[in-house]
């Protein structure tokens, strides 16, 4: 492309840098859909931090042999493609509500990342299906395995550094016109964007910390059956690794302040809800570690239970957070009240009635065939145990 029609056609796009709203409007008052955003991206965050966090627990426990890393490394084996299958499910209605709210400006930044973008699926596809051959084939053919998941770990960080690439973009409509001039076939990076990096290790903050809870009710879990040895090294284990969560959060606020701190002042300034936030992030992420903490060497699970709750009300105080940080950058470019409402309740109704049938199937399924997989993992555990007690 020549230097002259290179300068047209930024000139061109520089008339158009957003995209006009769709001209239906909105088919809800934006509160709502933005609340069913933060509720889904929650729950998809949830299944993202236990499959990432879970990759590296299982590479830390293979690589040090910590006791009873075999026991832990299958669980969480075991664990990955049922926690991809929920990261693909529960990503798709969040996807589905920024395309509402913000479609204007995500199309364009996704056809600017355009390369990169339609990788996203085939990646994910692939790292699906290598941890499906992993829990059905370690056993069988457990040469290459660990090399087989760290392809499957790779794939999906790489699947989520597309994302804070392309999400970030998004942000910055003044950069579509210079970027698409100089990339008319997409496959733009944001290399000299310094809040690349800390964005995603906030990203991926929660990983330790929901990784580290699976562990620790699954010790939970072994302590009731009697497995109590096991137990104490998974929970010990989980714990461990849930107080590495808010290191990465203060490393990755600290990498926001250094790249963004005038940014950030003038937000806590301008925003009212965000000093609320932080306090109930902040809230969130004392309530894990405390009682994470207590529940150590109990049967209970009100304890695991309580931390639960935490590590979910720091992750949605987060979400939120995002969505208001990216208004707040949009600031008189973009105004999700100039863009019309047209009612249609109706839809909205078959959706409610969908999701409340889709949960009442998926506790009902839960309560009928999780009894039995715990039985048979109960069963599969006790007769390793005493296959050890005999050597």
């Amino acid at each position: 492309m020549t230097a002259l029609t290179t300068a047209l056609l930024t000139s061109t796009l520089a008339q158009t840098q957003i995209p006009g709203p769709d001209p239906l409007g909105f088919p809800l008052p934006p509160w709502i859909l933005q609340a069913l955003a933060y509720l889904t991206l929650t729950l998809h965050f949830l299944a993202m931090n236990f499959t990432v966090g879970g990759l590296l627990i299982y590479f830390w426990a293979r690589w040090r042999k910590v006791p009873d890393h075999e026991g832990i490394t299958r669980f969480l084996g075991s664990g990955f493609p049922l926690g991809v299958s929920y990261i693909i499910t529960l990503g798709i209605p969040p996807l589905l509500f920024v395309q509402v709210l913000y479609g204007q400006l995500f199309y364009a930044s996704s056809v600017i990342v355009g390369t990169f973008w339609i990788q996203v699926i085939p990646a994910m596809l692939a790292a699906y299906a290598i941890f499906y051959y992993h829990k059905f084939k370690r056993d069988a053919r457990p040469r290459g395995q660990t090399a087989l998941v760290v392809t499957g770990a790779l794939l999906l960080l790489y699947v989520g550094f597309i994302y804070v690439n392309n999400l970030t973009l998004s942000m910055s409509p003044e950069k579509f016109s210079g970027l698409y001039a100089a990339h008319p076939g997409g496959g733009v990076l944001l290399h000299g964007e310094p809040t690349i990096v800390p964005r995603f290790l906030l990203f991926l903050s929660g990983s330790f910390a929901v990784a580290g809870l699976a562990l620790m009710w699954r010790g939970n879990i072994l302590r009731r059956w009697g497995l109590t040895e096991n137990a104490d090294i998974s929970e010990r284990t989980g714990f461990r690794t849930i107080l590495l969560s808010p290191a990465l959060w203060l490393v990755a606020a600290v990498g926001l302040l250094a790249t963004r701190g005038e940014e950030i002042a003038a937000l806590w300034q301008d925003v009212g809800a965000t000093p609320v936030l932080f306090a109930v992030g902040l809230l969130g992420l004392t309530g894990l570690v405390l009682f994470a903490y207590r529940a150590r060497s109990r049967t209970g699970s009100g304890a695991l239970i309580l931390a639960s709750l935490g590590i979910t009300l720091a992750i949605a105080s987060q979400v939120i957070f995002r969505d208001l940080t990216r208004i707040w950058a949009l600031e008189g470019t973009f105004d999700l009240a100039a863009i019309p409402v047209n009612l249609q309740w109706g839809i909205f109704a078959i959706f409610v009635v969908t999701l409340a049938a889709g949960a009442a199937f998926l506790v009902v399924w839960g309560i009928r065939i999780v009894p039995a997989i715990a039985e048979k993992a109960r069963e599969r555990l006790s007769t390793a145990a005493g296959a050890r007690e005999e050597n």
